[in-house]
């Protein structure tokens, strides 16, 4: 695209910003501020402290401007009693970058922060928009843990006086919130999938919505890839180990892999470990038999996971959850590795079924290990899958995407000025 002439100001909201970051939601965004830095000024605003199963991600330059200023909240009851008053700071927070003057605000992800930084802004006049790669734009501002309990609802006793206790801090002028005014915005979705799971709260008008698929930063590395896959073949699963990306589906489908089709594989994990869900794994493991056939790794740098999927026969992904677009199917399939993958969410969407990958229902171990065997022994079949994957994958390389996201911030800016917000 023609580079714009003139320089705007872009204010970026995230929950994590690299080298704090859970996975490749945020490292794309670490992308893109990058990206428009090139010609705009960019500041970031995000949590004060990491996450505690957050990993080390590249992507945060000394050039860009990173406030780490708003509170990270738990989900549970300790993030709850918090809210109030990390609200309270946040709006203060909200105020002073409103003082810098940005032309737009750029909202990636506001999971786990005081979303009473987001009203704040909405409430500006500063045109915002939205990138939206997961399913928390669904509850803006009516699931945030302060701001819900401004709204009506039927509650027990303490809840009751715990909400008013809320409103009551809502009548302080700092703040004076209303969780649901009118809010007109600009929406860059990820994908066809979240566009479609996620219902957009009724009093959110969108000016502006496109569908502007995730994309590896590290795409050239996987296409790099010199394959030479082990001969006993390893099955690569990377990502985070938690419960909704499925790993338990994987274990038990290796074992039946081996049990119903005779395929002595083993399985490879990368990724960051969420400590009991681990265990576990491990006792799963080991009741099914297959525990020394599991290779752990713990979170490897891109480089481990390019020399990773050079030596595996297949890869799975067996989310449990309804996955918007996994980066991963991308990154397997820019390292022609034959790909495997529950058909949740935007998976399908990405790698089609039997075309570019082979697909099985939603926890459904038997269905998986049918397919890795047919991934494993149908090689002519595979290899055509294979390369099939990898021109589709060239769809999603990084920097048609980063001069699309430029140009939907851009188109935003205009849209949204059109459509009467015109700044403080």
């Amino acid at each position: 695209m023609d580079r714009v002439g003139s320089s705007v100001r872009v204010l970026v909201v995230s929950t994590l910003y690299p080298p704090v970051a859970l996975g490749g939601y945020e490292v794309e965004c670490s992308s893109v501020v990058e990206r428009l830095a090139e010609q705009h000024e960019v500041t970031v605003l995000t949590s004060t402290t990491g996450h505690s199963d957050a990993i080390v991600a590249d992507g945060a330059s000394s050039t860009i401007r990173v406030r780490r200023d708003l509170t990270l909240l738990t989900p549970d009851e300790t993030g709850a009693l918090r809210a109030p008053l990390a609200s309270l700071r946040a709006v203060g927070t909200a105020r002073r970058a409103l003082e810098w003057k940005p032309d737009l605000i750029y909202a990636w992800n506001g999971a786990s922060i005081p979303q009473a930084s987001l009203r704040v802004f909405a409430d500006s006049g500063v045109p915002l928009a939205f990138r939206v790669c997961e399913h928390w734009f669904a509850g803006l501002f009516l699931r945030d843990q302060f701001l819900r309990e401004l709204l009506p609802g039927s509650r027990g006793p303490a809840r009751a006086a715990w909400a008013a206790g809320c409103r009551a801090l809502n009548l302080l002028p700092a703040l004076r919130l209303d969780a649901t005014a009118p809010l007109r915005t600009a929406v860059s979705w990820n994908s066809e999938a979240i566009r479609r799971m996620v219902k957009v709260p009724s009093f959110v008008e969108t000016a502006l919505e496109r569908i502007c698929h995730s994309v590896p930063r590290y795409g050239d590395l996987y296409a790099a890839v010199d394959r030479r896959p082990t001969d006993q073949p390893e099955i690569a699963f990377v990502g985070r180990i938690t419960p909704f990306k499925g790993v338990a589906v994987a274990i038990e489908a290796l074992a039946l892999l081996r049990s119903d089709h005779d395929v002595a594989a083993r399985l490879v994990l990368a990724g960051p470990e969420d400590a009991d869900h681990a265990a576990e794994l491990r006792a799963l493991a080991a009741r099914l038999g297959v525990a020394e056939s599991l290779r752990w790794q713990g979170p490897l740098p891109p480089e481990q996971i390019a020399a990773l999927l050079a030596r595996a026969g297949a890869m799975i992904v067996p989310s449990t959850w309804d996955e918007p677009f996994p980066l991963v199917t991308i990154e397997g399939a820019l390292a022609r590795v034959p790909l495997v993958a529950s058909d949740v969410g935007g998976i399908g969407e990405g790698m089609h079924d039997e075309e570019h990958a082979l697909l099985f229902p939603r926890q459904d171990a038997g269905a998986a290990a049918a397919a890795l065997a047919r991934t494993l022994r149908e090689t002519e079949q595979t290899a055509t899958r294979v390369e099939r994957a990898y021109k589709r994958a060239q769809s999603f390389r990084l920097g048609p995407y980063l001069e699309e996201q430029e140009r939907f911030v851009l188109d935003a800016l205009s849209t949204l000025r059109a459509n009467g917000n015109s700044g403080p």
